[in-house]
Order: structure tokens, then C-alpha cells, then sequence
């Protein structure tokens, strides 16, 4: 579970405090960032590539990814970032052109995202200290939502990986199928916010129980969400509709 333990804490905060002692150019930590929790832009380019920003908590860009050919490929980033983020270890300093800039590393040392170019070293030392912040921020603000409208990914016995969409009410009222990865999965919820948006992506059937539910399928016509049952098939429509709302006011990842 990526949570934030005590010792990470007091260990980013004691990076921090240390970082912030340097010559006085510009600094990533902008007044208003510690406001608000940091962000994960997941976004599409002209071109079809998929790409992922880790932005601080008033908007600014602090990490971009790669391009990825497919959305969970950048979704598979962004859950890297997650992992590895929180730890300033993971950070690597690297000259450019005319400056600095940040890689974020994964385990493999592969790089996960790149930050912008600082002028100075200690400008992008400091940077460290808002990517980790945004990071443990985020995944704070993930871990306290526990009610309400939400998307949950979750991982079960045999491994693999399914998502749930929760009414404001707390309770279930659309669920997926298997995926083999927990990135694959939260594409799949995706898939469901796009494609539940729109009348022609409902379905409503007759259960051989007699019980009524729904299915949403993606405009390939794959299946990506199944509805709980209910008794009449009034009340999945109306459901339908209910869930046709919901969905736009969902943050999935």
C-alpha cells in the first residue's frame, strides 16, 4: 500500500530543511503549493501518445514523463511515480544546457520523469523536496477518501486486479472484470468514465434470476463495467442515469 510512514516523513522533512540552504535564485517551493495536495494530469497529445504530469499543489509542473503508445503504459508510469516519488533518494541531479534538471528513477533505474531546467544546482535540489511533497500529498489525500463517490482499484487472491465505482452513498454500482495488472485496471475505469458519459454505452438485461442489471461497453464494443442487480428494470434504469451523472465528478486516478 503506497502510504507515508512516519520516518519518510521527518526524512523529507530534514531533506527540505537542508536543501533550502543555498544561493538565493528562483526556488520550486512557490508560495500556495503546500495549500493543496499535488495532482497526476494524465493527458493524450495530437500525435496519439499518452504522457503524465506530476504538478504541486497550485498547478505547477514539477515532473513530465515519456511519451507511452498507450494510455496504460503512461498509467503504469504515473503508479511508478507513486511508488518511488515519496523517497528523495530516488532523485537524481543531472546537468543540461543551461542548468540542472531532476530524473525521477524507478527501482531498475530506469527514468520515470524529468523536471524543467533549473538555473542552479540548488534550485533543483530544492525541487526535490515539492516533487516528494505533491507525492506524499497525493497519496494521503487517496488513502483518507475511504466514502462517498469514488473509483477503488483492488488486488485479489489469484493476483489480478478489478476496480469498483461507488455511489455517494458508499454503495457498489459498477464493477469490472479481471486484469492481469493494477495499471490495466485502472484503464479499464477509465474506460468506464468515458464510455458512462453517454446514453449508447448502457445496455440494460434480464439476469436468468429475473433480476435486472447493466452492462457498459466501450464504443469497441468490449464490456468494460457490470452494474449490481436489481429487482425491477425500472430501477436499473434508473440507476443508469443516476450512474450517467456520477461518473464526470470522479477522480479515477
Amino acid at each position: 500500500m503506497r502510504t507515508l510512514t512516519s520516518l519518510l516523513a521527518v526524512a523529507v522533512l530534514s531533506f527540505a530543511a537542508c536543501a533550502t540552504t543555498g544561493t538565493g535564485d528562483e526556488v520550486s517551493d512557490v508560495e500556495g503549493e503546500s495549500a493543496t495536495t499535488g495532482k497526476l494530469d494524465l493527458w493524450q497529445a495530437t500525435d496519439g501518445q499518452w504522457h503524465f504530469h506530476l504538478k504541486s499543489g497550485n498547478g505547477a509542473i514539477l515532473l513530465t514523463s515519456e511519451a507511452y503508445t498507450s494510455r496504460t503504459g503512461a498509467i503504469t508510469g504515473a503508479l511508478s511515480t507513486l511508488d518511488n516519488g515519496v523517497d528523495p533518494a530516488q532523485y537524481a541531479l543531472a546537468p543540461a544546457a543551461h542548468g540542472y534538471v531532476l530524473h525521477l528513477v524507478a527501482g531498475n533505474n530506469a527514468v520515470i520523469g524529468v523536471s524543467e531546467v533549473y538555473a542552479t544546482r540548488s534550485s533543483a535540489t530544492r525541487a526535490v523536496a515539492s516533487c516528494v511533497r505533491a507525492t506524499t500529498s497525493y497519496l494521503d489525500r487517496r488513502e483518507a477518501v475511504t466514502t462517498g463517490a469514488r473509483v477503488t482499484v483492488e488486488a485479489g487472491e489469484s493476483g489480478q486486479f478489478h476496480f469498483n465505482v461507488f455511489a455517494k452513498n458508499g454503495q457498489i454500482v459498477v464493477s469490472s472484470e479481471r486484469y492481469a495488472t493494477e495499471a490495466a485496471a485502472y484503464n479499464g475505469a477509465f474506460a468506464v468514465q468515458a464510455a458512462g458519459q453517454a446514453a449508447a454505452g448502457y445496455t440494460v438485461k434480464q439476469a436468468a434470476s429475473g433480476t435486472w442489471y447493466f452492462t457498459i461497453a466501450a464504443p469497441n464494443g468490449e464490456i468494460v463495467g457490470t452494474s449490481q442487480q436489481y429487482t425491477t428494470q425500472s430501477s436499473a434504469k434508473a440507476a443508469v442515469t443516476a450512474v450517467t451523472n456520477l461518473l464526470p465528478t470522479i477522480t479515477v486516478l
